[in-house]
């Protein structure tokens, strides 16, 4: 239940602040080759209590698909820290794929989705214990450097910002 109100408050303020922007990516990405990204939020641990996570990510190239849907590719770190009987950190390191969905030849009717950044990651946890792990998210941008991110992995879910240096 409380994933189902998180969702439904992140949907509220991209759809309040969304329809009076125009799009902030160049070329077709918001996070393009050389961008430096570090984000954190309010954590939502499955199944037990709640914390903080957060990260950073650099973007290291691109490439493009049909000659007209541009990727990036990075290198990520995240650590969370989660409150519930206890104290327990995790902590990983990941590749990243993302894409920018200024890319596509939307409606201007939809033009605030231009501002939408989605990404997965697939790499290793080395805390609590070494394993495979994976996120997945989505990133609003209310202006070139800052957005509200959404994120799933790592053990939890979170809400919160990101900066784009």
């Amino acid at each position: 239940m409380k994933k189902l109100a998180l969702l439904a408050a992140f949907l509220c303020v991209v759809a309040t602040v969304g329809f009076a922007q125009g799009t902030y990516a160049k070329d077709g990405m918001l996070v393009a080759p050389g961008s430096l990204i570090a984000n954190a939020g309010v954590s939502f641990n499955y199944g037990y209590g709640f914390g903080l996570g957060g990260g950073v990510e650099y973007s290291i190239g691109k490439f493009v698909l049909a000659e007209k849907l541009p990727f990036s590719y990075g290198a990520a770190a995240r650590l969370g820290l989660y409150l519930s009987s206890g104290v327990s950190v995790s902590a990983g390191v990941l590749g990243t794929l993302h894409f920018s969905w200024a890319a596509l030849d939307l409606p201007s009717t939809l033009a605030w989705v231009k501002n939408i950044d989605t990404y997965i990651g697939l790499g290793l946890s080395v805390l609590p214990s070494i394993s495979f792990n994976s996120i997945a998210g989505s990133s609003y941008f209310l202006s070139k450097s800052l957005a509200v991110n959404f994120e799933s992995g790592l053990s939890a879910t979170y809400i919160g910002v990101l900066y784009k240096f």
